[in-house]
């Protein structure tokens, strides 16, 4: 089972793709960022500029990712993925309208990936004033991020009904590094439970039986 996490710059995909991810132990697919990324992408993203191609970049990550959770993934398994083809086509509202068209052409390289839910999560005021004013990462212009936040939050929403096996998630006062926080996603977006490790207090090891 393929679970795609998306939303807008900053929302919290990434954190809650590996949180996920280690809960069900069965492994976590991200986008990465800085230091993963060519490091010409974060400057195009930044000034607009060369929208075909940082569209067919990401497609093309996140299409390496489907193909290698597709070789781990089944029935009694929860695989987490950053990113599906709805990501591609909401970050469309960003470029001008004489790019709709080509960026149109890019979102098919996404046809074949179907995962089997999509968590589009969304985001009144705590991602703007927790997770994006407050990081300040040296690479990004704040208030040009809130602005990129603000579009593509709302382009998100509008396409999420669009697509099939996909909930929208309000992440707001939800913390995803705690327990709380992670199983009101679970129970929101109609996950199956997963396996809890054990722990207890004891004097003696006993080995775990196969």
């Amino acid at each position: 089972m393929r679970i795609a996490i998306v939303g807008g710059p900053g929302v919290g995909k990434s954190t809650l793709v590996r949180q996920l991810g280690d809960l069900y132990q069965h492994g976590s697919y991200g986008e990465g960022e800085k230091g993963v990324w060519d490091t010409r992408v974060l400057a195009d993203i930044e000034a607009g500029r060369n929208p075909v191609g940082v569209t067919a970049y990401f497609g093309r990550l996140y299409d390496a990712n489907y193909r290698s959770a597709a070789a781990h993934d089944n029935t009694d398994r929860v695989i987490l993925l950053e990113g599906a083809r709805i990501t591609l086509e909401a970050h469309i509202v960003e470029y001008p309208p004489e790019y709709h068209a080509e960026l149109h052409h890019v979102l098919a390289i996404g046809d074949r990936w179907q995962p089997d839910r999509v968590i589009v999560l969304t985001s009144g005021t705590d991602t703007i004033e927790k997770h994006i004013r407050l990081r300040r990462r040296p690479h990004e212009n704040v208030e040009h991020m809130v602005h990129r936040f603000r579009l593509i939050d709302a382009e998100f929403r509008r396409l999420a009904p669009l697509y099939p096996s996909t909930v929208l998630i309000d992440r707001d006062s939800r913390e995803f590094y705690d327990r709380a926080g992670l199983e009101s996603v679970i129970a929101d977006a109609g996950l199956p439970p997963f396996r809890e490790i054990p722990y207890e207090d004891s004097t003696r090891f006993e080995p775990m039986r196969k």
